[in-house]
């Protein structure tokens, strides 16, 4: 039991949904609904509605107990800004209904998110202007534009954020600090169940080659450009080294794909490497995870990603860009390595050190495994419904079944 039971709760989120044959999503929002829609008296949800089902709905909600309330298609920021009176509308509705409003940010018609009627508790997942910032898709004009009107959403999320019946919870401690420490607190995003932890065991001999793995959306801020810079340097210490990439484009694609394709070509003959595309979440990924030695995030903005916990969870050490929430996921040389971003030099040597050191790698396979059974998204369903009641002064009802941070 969550601290929601005997509320009615509100969800509203820009992430879409389809409802082909079941409602279907994103594992990281349908397993929260799964959650709270067991214990709230109430639940509707608001999302963008799908034109069908994508490539990244990988969870069907079994149990659809909740009212879903479909906002407009919100592909983008830019495709968004016109929709914002669709949504304020479909969020109204949301709010007549309920105590409290979860509220996914960032959210891509920010001004349908004004003049809130209900207390409101703020997911921040990532942050919009650092995403808009380290973009090479906007030179030029469409760079200052792209600046600007990331600036302004950032600026906007904040005093959402800092409204009197307001809290705030954040994929990291570096976004809460961010927005100056408002009421709430901060948490490592996570997907997988408490039992699902080492479900899958390894399949390749323990003195398989090293394999190197990417899981993510195929955008430039994954710093998917450094991973193969690093790469290519490894394979001069470590001729045997293994690369594979999991993953799809997310929405718009931006010649990401081909670009990955011609990188990989250039390597094929020179090392095992592939590209294995898109896995649903449950054993299909997890079995990479398990099988790889380590999962490089070399992003260069983030909030707290979810295949952190994921990877640790199947015993595949992690090396990732010391950037947004990552430090508040992973504790460097405890349970995982952290680099500057951009640097692949910096991470090169860190591929290396885990690649010849055996012990160090088995050492922070261990903490990982340790650190990912108490970062379950039992406990992140938890914390996040312990401060959308504190927004109506309740008391949490019961303990969070584990820290986040």
């Amino acid at each position: 039991m969550t601290a929601l039971a005997g509320l009615n709760v509100g969800f509203v989120s820009a992430r879409s949904a389809s409802v082909v044959d079941g409602f279907w999503t994103e594992a990281g929002v349908g397993r929260l609904l799964d959650i709270w829609q067991q214990d709230a008296r109430r639940l509707t949800v608001a999302m963008s509605l799908a034109p069908g089902r994508q490539r990244w709905h990988d969870h069907r909600c079994a149990d659809q107990s909740f009212d879903f309330v479909p906002l407009p298609w919100l592909p983008s920021v830019a495709r968004g800004f016109y929709k914002a009176p669709g949504c304020w509308q479909a969020i109204r509705l949301v709010e007549r209904v309920s105590d409290v409003v979860i509220v996914q940010l960032p959210f891509a018609a920010t001004l349908g998110l004004l003049f809130p009627a209900r207390p409101r508790l703020y997911h921040v997942c990532a942050d919009v202007h650092a995403i808009a910032s380290t973009s090479p898709w906007y030179r030029g004009p469409m760079h200052l534009l792209a600046s600007f009107v990331s600036k302004q959403t950032d600026r906007l999320q904040r005093r959402l954020i800092h409204w009197p019946l307001a809290r705030v919870v954040t994929n990291g401690a570096d976004l809460f600090a961010h927005y100056g420490s408002p009421r709430g607190r901060a948490v490592v995003s996570s997907t997988l169940s408490a039992r699902e932890v080492m479900s899958v065991p390894r399949s390749r001999p323990a003195d398989a080659p090293f394999r190197v793995l990417f899981v993510g959306y195929l955008r430039h801020e994954k710093g998917i450009d450094t991973l193969f810079a690093a790469f290519e340097k490894l394979l001069d210490e470590v001729p045997t080294a293994e690369l594979f990439f999991v993953g799809s484009q997310n929405m718009e694609d931006r010649g990401m794909t081909e670009d990955l394709q011609r990188s990989l070509a250039r390597l094929q003959g020179r090392a095992t490497v592939g590209f294995l595309g898109h896995r649903e979440f449950g054993p299909e990924l997890f079995a990479c995870f398990a099988d790889a030695d380590v999962l490089a995030v070399p992003s260069r903005s983030e909030g707290t990603p979810r295949v952190l916990v994921e990877a640790r969870a199947f015993g595949c050490t992690v090396v990732a860009s010391r950037v947004g929430g990552i430090p508040t996921s992973v504790e460097d040389e405890v349970d995982g390595l952290l680099v500057p971003p951009d640097d692949a030099a910096a991470l090169y040597a860190a591929l290396a050190r885990l690649a010849q050191d055996r012990p160090l790698r088995e050492r922070l396979r261990q903490a990982g495994i340790e650190r990912a059974r108490r970062t379950t998204v039992e406990a992140f369903a938890a914390a996040i419904a312990e401060e959308a009641a504190a927004c109506l002064g309740r008391e949490r009802l019961e303990p969070a079944l584990e820290p986040c941070v």
